[in-house]
């Protein structure tokens, strides 16, 4: 079970992980290394220009540092309970640091015709007029079910576990709370007839 060091860890970046074509490696580095153009997060959009935080490669750090504290976890669990496991090379790629980070972006010059504005955001629960998250914005929750009738949560960082907030993981809490709600529903929700 994933422990976190703070409350404030479920907001860490996910590291890329990836076992294509039977345990290859696919990671930011090796977007760069494709020909990706590796950006900081966006501050601001204003007349087809973005404004970029310069703190891509402090991100890739981050994402650099929890695979090799994952790695560890990994093979220290293999020598605590006696595995017979082979030991695994995993290749420290570092084409992402070698690109140069950008303060903005021209979309026009760059040929970007359209912009999909889904990552790199944060909380905004101001919609909900009631006391549902914490100091940090996050809602108050056990596994996604709330304090309020028929308010509930999903798709989130560790929602109940470290998968929850990526596609890999949301299915598990999307099928908890549908079996909650059905249990509950005739409760919370009764029928017109």
């Amino acid at each position: 079970m994933w422990v976190l060091k703070s409350p404030r860890a479920k907001f860490a970046p996910h590291p890329q992980i990836s076992g294509k074509n039977g345990g290859e490696s696919l990671n930011l580095h090796r977007f760069s290394r494709d020909g990706v153009v590796l950006l900081g997060h966006v501050r601001g959009a204003q007349g087809g220009r973005l404004t970029i935080a310069p703190d891509m490669k402090q991100m890739l750090a981050q994402v650099d540092q929890f695979e090799l504290d994952a790695l560890k976890m990994v093979d220290s669990y293999i020598a605590r309970v006696g595995l017979n496991a082979p030991a695994e090379v995993v290749p420290q790629l570092r084409d992402g640091y070698e690109q140069q980070e950008l303060d903005a972006l021209n979309l026009e010059a760059a040929g970007i015709k359209t912009v999909i504005w889904a990552t790199g955001y944060k909380f905004d629960f101001s919609f909900v007029k009631l006391p549902v998250t914490d100091e940090d914005g996050y809602p108050i929750q056990t596994r996604g079910i709330t304090d309020y009738e028929g308010l509930y949560f999903l798709g989130m960082p560790w929602l109940h576990s470290r998968k929850s907030g990526i596609l890999f993981g949301v299915g598990d809490d999307a099928a908890y709370l549908a079996a909650h709600i059905a249990l509950t529903g005739e409760k919370r929700f009764p029928s017109a007839a």
